[in-house]
């Protein structure tokens, strides 16, 4: 298997879950914006794994050199990404991660998007060669950054290649305490994304850190 570019990886969630996957023996390429501070995540991630197998590049370059792309950015920043990063992406498994939040009234809520109901399937739809997966958007970023603690939650699946989720099934299964749950089609990627900004809710009212689990909350 090849290299897994972390588009993003300089965020709270792209870290921690290249931290995670750098120890379980994935070839991990730290992307961001800035290769200067892609070169300091990476140096942090080093300095945690030592003997990780890992490196550092600008967002783009990290996506053209990877067979496996996981995003994490900013939404903001990803139509923009996306709409640059289309040829490099074709074929490829992209792992999305990210959710469109917005805050009213001190309570978040998933944010409109443009043309489509998640951003798993607005990266399918602005990307369509891709073989996306929409996947760990709901393990706790302080967590996974956090090497002394076992993560416990599931890592819900959403896509329309069946193949790609099982890859990126027998990735999550790679985090000890992880268990992957294949949804089904990118659709359900929409519950998903709801779920993720009703644990920041909670997360935010009793000041945990909380993941989701197919029996509840863990």
């Amino acid at each position: 298997m090849g290299e897994l570019a972390v588009v993003g990886g300089t965020g709270a969630q792209g870290f921690g879950l290249a931290l995670r996957l750098a120890r379980a023996g994935e070839k991990i390429v730290i992307g961001s914006r800035s290769e200067e501070r892609a070169r300091a995540a990476l140096a942090k991630l080093r300095s945690e794994l030592p003997h990780a197998h890992a490196n550092a590049a600008e967002n783009r370059e990290a996506a053209e050199r990877a067979d496996r792309i996981l995003l994490a950015i900013p939404f903001d920043g990803l139509i923009e990404f996306l709409d640059d990063a289309a040829p490099r992406l074709a074929g490829k498994i992209v792992i999305d991660v990210i959710v469109a939040l917005a805050f009213r009234g001190g309570s978040a809520e998933v944010a409109p998007l443009p043309g489509a109901a998640s951003v798993g399937e607005l990266v399918q739809q602005r990307v369509p060669a891709a073989r996306v997966v929409s996947a760990f958007k709901n393990l706790s970023a302080d967590i996974l950054q956090d090497l002394s603690q076992t993560v416990r939650g599931d890592v819900v699946l959403c896509g329309e290649d069946e193949a790609a989720r099982a890859e990126v099934a027998a990735l999550a299964a790679k985090i000890t305490g992880a268990r992957a749950v294949d949804a089904g089609g990118i659709a359900n990627a929409r519950s998903l994304e709801a779920i993720t900004a009703l644990l920041v809710n909670l997360n935010r009212r009793y000041d945990a850190r909380t993941s989701i689990a197919i029996t509840g909350l863990s």
